[in-house]
């Protein structure tokens, strides 16, 4: 399906497939093929909520693409996913062909819910200021799923703002647009976010996009885009309404926790099994261990959520924790941590050791560590390498949450793919390697006369 059939076949009906898919209330077909439907915030907010949950979640298979894990005795079991880790071309394009549309469906619908807001009536304050939030969180999704596309489709914004980035769509309708540049697709991105991180909304739970999630993204947009400072007092902002215990070890537990919690910035809900893809049986062990290299010491409080240790082919190893121990217990997952704290924590020290503030990213990432019970950094590394100690410590943080990928693809950084148990290196990953921007597929370009397709992958129109 290419994006011209995606929009007219929203713009005329809701796909029954979806509605079985939803955990939540989704509204029925009426309201998208009936333009008048939608009268009152509380449609409004019903549509919105299908339209959350339409995000497409991939955090499992970038975590494979990253440096987050290594090779078990059982990756075998799914070849797929085991060439997905080696970089297979023909893996990567089919991920990306169901990526492309995935995202784009949530968009869609995104703009459906934008053209019926004007018809919206508010008879109160308490309805006006409603309707103001899902404006605001409408435009923060739809920015959410064009950011992860540029990252994805586009090559790294350091290679220059002309550069080919993505699709850019601003109703539903038929249109056979172009690619946009890095920089138009940057700029509209960056548009939605302030507009939206200039509405005073503070959802009660984390299913909803909130001021705070939208000011987290223009951080990690600037992050992006290498304006450092910029970056740095977006992050500082947030940071400075963080709520108290949200970085706190005795805290950190609740992040994997069913309830919702205040030191979660965004999480996705879900009523589905998440991350169970990684699980080859709850008694043999997974398909993925844990790259050694991130493995936490035993006095970092961290330890208990984020690894699990499971004995596979006579040894004891270190798998992901997570959303995978809570599966191997047979506990449910009820969100999908998206934006956090320590994360935005991770994007100001970054900033401060990159615009010559090393002392103050150095105490920063100190002060959560020395929380948590790590080794801190030390004093004595500056520059290029302290940079690099940020960023690991971020992984380290992050792993499995599907963010490395980005980070490494953003810094140019060699991968090493790892042999059985990381054993060895068995091949690198250039940061040069053409496979780091995904294919187009083919059902856009082909159709669409106007759209490129990417350095180092087939063009076949016909």
């Amino acid at each position: 399906m290419t994006l011209k059939q995606l929009y007219r076949t929203i713009a005329l009906t809701l796909p029954l497939t979806w509605l079985g898919a939803c955990s939540v209330d989704v509204p029925p077909p009426d309201l998208y093929s009936d333009p008048d439907a939608i009268t009152n915030v509380e449609a409004a907010r019903s549509l919105l909520t299908s339209c959350y949950t339409l995000y497409p979640h991939y955090e499992y298979e970038f975590s494979t693409l990253g440096n987050d894990f290594c090779l078990t005795s059982l990756s075998g079991k799914d070849i797929n996913q085991q060439n997905l880790y080696n970089w297979q071309d023909k893996d990567i394009s089919s991920l990306a062909t169901d990526m492309w549309l995935a995202y784009y469906n949530c968009i869609a619908n995104c703009d459906v819910l934008m053209e019926r807001l004007d018809k919206v009536k508010t008879a109160s304050t308490s309805a006006a200021d409603a309707k103001r939030a899902i404006t605001a969180e409408v435009k923060t999704l739809k920015a959410l799923c064009y950011f992860q596309l540029l990252r994805i489709y586009a090559p790294a914004y350091s290679q220059g703002g002309e550069a080919d980035g993505i699709v850019l769509k601003n109703r539903v309708g038929l249109e056979f647009p172009k690619r946009s540049s890095l920089a138009q697709c940057v700029d509209y991105i960056r548009t939605l976010l302030t507009e939206a991180a200039a509405v005073d909304n503070a959802p009660k739970r984390n299913g909803w996009l909130s001021q705070q999630a939208a000011r987290q993204l223009l951080a990690q947009l600037s992050l992006y885009t290498g304006q450092y400072d910029e970056a740095l007092a977006q992050a500082k902002e947030v940071l400075s309404h963080m709520p108290a215990g949200a970085l706190s070890a005795s805290q950190y537990p609740r992040l994997w926790d069913i309830a919702t919690w205040e030191g979660r910035i965004f999480a996705f809900n879900t009523a589905q099994t998440y991350y169970n893809s990684l699980e080859y049986s709850a008694t043999e062990g997974d398909l993925f261990a844990l790259n050694p290299a991130l493995r936490m010491e035993n006095t970092d409080a961290r330890r208990a959520t984020n690894e699990l240790a499971m004995t596979m082919a006579g040894e004891e190893r270190t798998l992901l924790g997570k959303y995978n121990l809570r599966n191997k217990k047979g506990l449910s997952t009820a969100y999908i941590d998206q934006m956090r704290y320590a994360e935005t924590l991770f994007v100001a020290a970054e900033c401060e050791a990159r615009t010559g503030h090393e002392a103050e990213a150095r105490q920063r990432v100190n002060t959560y560590l020395e929380d948590m019970g790590a080794t801190p950094l030390g004093d004595n590394l500056t520059g290029t390498a302290l940079v690099k100690a940020i960023l690991n410590e971020k992984c380290r943080e992050l792993a499995g949450e599907g963010h490395n990928w980005f980070d490494l693809k953003r810094t140019g950084t060699t991968l090493p793919r790892l042999k059985r148990w990381a054993t060895a290196i068995d091949k690198n990953i250039s940061a040069d390697d053409y496979r780091w921007t995904f294919p187009i597929p083919s059902s856009e370009y082909k159709y669409n006369e106007s759209v490129t397709q990417n350095p180092g992958w087939p063009l076949n129109r016909n």
